[in-house]
C-alpha cells in the first residue's frame, strides 16, 4: 500500500519588474499574479519580500500534494502560470518539500 501522507510545497519566485516607477505599479503587478495563481490551483499565496522595492518583488507559495511526483507537477504548473501571468522576470525560484 502506498504512504498516502500529504506533504506541503513550498515555492518562492523573485521577480524583477524594471518599469515599476511605484510601489502602486509593483502591487497592481504583485496582485495580478497573486490572483491568477489562488484562481488557477487553489493555493495559498502571499508577497514575502523585497516589499520597500519599486522593481522587486517576492512571492511564496505553499500547496498539498500527494508524494514527490504530484509535488513535482503542481511546481512545474505553478512556474508556468507565474511566467506567463506577468511581465516581470523571473530571476529565480525556490522549492522544498516539507
Amino acid at each position: 500500500m502506498q504512504d498516502a501522507r500529504v506533504s506541503v510545497l513550498l515555492m518562492t519566485l523573485r521577480f524583477r519588474a524594471p518599469w515599476c516607477r511605484s510601489l502602486k505599479d509593483k502591487r497592481s503587478e504583485v496582485k495580478r499574479v497573486i490572483s491568477r495563481l489562488r484562481a488557477a490551483f487553489n493555493v495559498s499565496v502571499v508577497e514575502a519580500g523585497h516589499q520597500d522595492s519599486h522593481t522587486l518583488f517576492d512571492i511564496t507559495v505553499a500547496a498539498l500534494a500527494f508524494g514527490q511526483a504530484q509535488a513535482d507537477s503542481i511546481r512545474e504548473s505553478i512556474l508556468r502560470l507565474a511566467q506567463r501571468g506577468t511581465e516581470a522576470e523571473l530571476y529565480e525560484e525556490e522549492a522544498e518539500l516539507l
